[in-house]
């Protein structure tokens, strides 16, 4: 039987970008009204610019508001492939500039270097997060942990696919992506009680159904969806 998800299709991206948006600003309105605060974790990649403009735009108490990536190539903040300027540039603009940002990348030459400050800081200052948005690729890569992980490194995996887990973060190094990651691990994406999984085309929906369908799939997709406390919800257009 494939794995639960909670599916929402639209008939294009900019459809799904508006009711993204709104669903996302629904459950931080949500968290600022509990706890008077909310944290928000975010993908990088060209398919979610648009949802990020659209959540720019929806009202919110954004002084509220911590967002940070889920994960970050180890690039400077203002390198054209930083998923920090990738969010800076499309969701904190206008109101939602006021919110506040938690960077995973520090002046280090290596993640590997850096992994103990980025630890604490995301232990301390960003978790529990409220919200989790994540895409896939097309090899069933979701954040930065991809099929590869821990090939070089025996444990990485676990640590990194594991549901409960002592480490938020890791550095991750991969085959398929030419610059060194840090990535939140899904014991970390999982204190969100609300996750989404934002995908757009069929070919990585077929993807995504078969690694849901297939008890043997070892993709990272699939221990995401295994592994949620509550079904992730899927946000999908062809």
């Amino acid at each position: 039987m494939p794995l639960p998800m909670h599916t929402h299709e639209f008939a294009d991206g900019a459809a799904l970008a508006e009711a993204l948006a709104r669903a996302v600003a629904a459950d931080l309105r949500g968290a600022i009204a509990r706890r008077g605060r909310a944290r928000v974790a975010l993908s990088g990649g060209s398919t979610p610019k648009a949802f990020m403009q659209a959540l720019s735009r929806q009202v919110l108490d954004w002084a509220s508001v911590t967002v940070l990536p889920i994960d970050d190539r180890w690039v400077h903040g203002r390198h054209e492939r930083s998923n920090e300027r990738l969010i800076r540039e499309n969701l904190l603009q206008g109101e939602a500039a006021q919110a506040r940002f938690l960077p995973l990348y520090r002046p280090s030459p290596s993640p590997e270097a850096a992994l103990l400050p980025v630890l604490s800081r995301i232990a301390n200052e960003a978790l529990p997060l409220d919200v989790a948005v994540l895409g896939m690729g097309e090899d069933g890569h979701v954040a930065s942990l991809f099929p590869d992980l821990g090939l070089d490194t025996p444990g990485l995996r676990e640590i990194g696919l594991q549901p409960r887990g002592r480490a938020p973060a890791l550095a991750v190094r991969s085959a398929n992506a030419p610059e060194p990651r840090m990535t939140l691990t899904l014991s970390a994406i999982f204190t969100a009680p609300s996750v989404y999984l934002h995908i757009e085309g069929d070919r990585k929906r077929r993807v995504l159904d078969g690694a849901a369908g297939d008890p043997r799939s070892t993709l990272p997709v699939r221990a995401l969806l295994a592994g949620a406390p509550t079904p992730p919800a899927l946000y999908w257009c062809p």
